[in-house]
Order: C-alpha cells, then structure tokens, then sequence
C-alpha cells in the first residue's frame, strides 16, 4: 500500500507505541540477538535468556560498573573485494542494553518519532506487524530491504512529481564511527548531558546505554556493532538527532526520507 511518506512516518509511530515492552525485549535477546540469517547458519539461536527487568548490574546514581568485554566479530562478503565485519555483543551486556532500552521504551519513542521532526524515517528495527496492531511480526530476514523499496519505489515515487530535485546522500562508514557519548545526547540534549551534575549520572537510561556500548568494546568509545537490533536502534537514535537539526532548517516545499544512514532529499528548487 502506497502511502505519502508523512502518512507512514506517523503510521510507524503509531504502531510502535502499541507494542508491549517485555515482548520487545523478548524479541531483542532472541531473534535480534545475532546478526542476520544470512550471515550465520540457521543454527545458531538463542534458547535461554533473562527475563525481562533483570539487571545484571545494580548502580547508584553515580555508579554504574559493567564489566568489560570484546565483540565477537565475524566477517562476511560484501563484494568480491571487501568483507562486512559483524559483532555479537557479549550476553550479559546485551540482556542489560535490551532491558534499558525496553524499561524505557516510551521514553526512547519519543526520541524517535517527535512531533517537530520533518524527516521521515523508514528503518524503524523492529517488525510491526499491520494486521495485527500490537504484535511483533515474524520476518526479520530482508525485510528492511521491503522497507527501502516501499520507501523508493512506491511512497516517495508517488509524490515525486512534485518535485523537480532530488539529492541522494549517506554516511560513510556510519556504524562504526557512531561515537557513544553521542547517545545520552541525543536522548537527553547535549548541554544538559555536558552539565556537572548530569555527565556521570546513571539514573538517565542514556547515560547507561553510553556505558554499556563502550564496557561490550572493550571502553572504546567509537564504534556500535553491526548486526545486533539493539545498534540499529541505537543508530535511530543518533539519527533521530540529526534529523531534528535538519529539519530546523527546512523550507517547506522540501521532502527529505531517510533508510538507516540513507538519505533521500527532494527540492523544488536548487535554492535553499
């Protein structure tokens, strides 16, 4: 069904919203845990996990000690030339991640589909399901692609015409140059984060994420692991920030989508 982009944007958000926090976190550990089928056997799944709400690392509002752990990282071909490499977070850092973002879940919506917000995303990670509001649909593998060509093919196609523009641009080399510190900004706004009484505190679910990211990489603080659905949503949330700084600027016969880093910017003049 092809819809106007803004119709989809609100569509998502809608639908989003009905979904149950502990199922999204079951889904997060189980089915979104490893990188795509197509990248490892069909084998490899997740049969036992946490329940939702278990914390593996209690904290005090300025203490918040996960421990320290490597990615496991796996390479695969994306050209004949050039490999993707893939990380797997370590277990008990991921259940925590899954579990933070999850407790917060309509806390983080809000970050992600604000009301001032032009650009119209088409990679929200988690499956909705449209026939049944509220549940996680079952496809995971490819079904962003869907998402991309719903997005180029069919929604933005039909309003092209009004258009005589269009720009196509992405971030290069996005996943692993996402700088954690990034996340608690975007969440909670950077000068409020920088603020002393603000930097190291872990009461603010974005200050937590922040440490969780860099204590899975070993405390390096550039770099989320592709593959995981808790990056691609910590990537929205990065790029919900940025959305929101280029939609301050817009003039309003502009359309900009955006897939993931992907953006996609539609003019009816060359002119700002």
């Amino acid at each position: 069904m092809t819809l106007p982009p803004e119709r989809h944007f609100r569509r998502t958000r809608t639908l989003a919203r009905l979904l149950r926090p502990a199922k999204v976190f079951e889904w997060l550990v189980t089915a979104g845990y490893f990188p795509e089928p197509y990248v490892l056997p069909p084998c490899y799944q997740v049969t036992r996990h946490p329940g939702f709400g278990k914390k593996f690392f209690p904290f005090k509002r300025t203490q918040f000690k996960p421990k320290f752990s490597e990615y496991l990282q796996v390479q695969f071909p994306k050209t004949e030339l050039t490999d993707r490499t893939f990380g797997i977070i370590d277990p008990e850092i991921h259940s925590d991640i899954a579990n933070t973002l999850t407790k917060n879940w309509k806390s983080l919506l809000s970050v992600l589909f604000r009301q001032r917000n032009k650009v119209c995303s088409y990679s929200f990670p988690i499956p909705l399901n449209r026939r049944r509001p509220g549940h996680i649909g079952k496809l995971r593998s490819g079904r962003l692609i869907y998402e991309f060509i719903e997005m180029a093919e069919h929604d933005v196609a039909s309003v092209a015409f009004r258009y005589k523009y269009l720009i196509t641009t992405d971030i290069k080399n996005f996943y692993p140059s996402i700088y954690t510190h990034s996340i608690p900004w975007a969440i909670h706004g950077k000068k409020f984060i920088r603020s002393a009484k603000n930097r190291h505190n872990y009461n603010l679910f974005g200050n937590r994420l922040d440490k969780l990211f860099q204590n899975a990489d070993d405390g390096c603080t550039n770099g989320v692991p592709i593959g995981p659905v808790v990056s691609d949503l910590i990537a929205e949330i990065v790029l919900s920030a940025v959305d929101r700084m280029i939609s301050g600027e817009l003039e309003k016969d502009i359309l900009v989508v955006r897939f993931k880093d992907d953006y996609r910017i539609l003019a009816k003049s060359p002119a700002p």
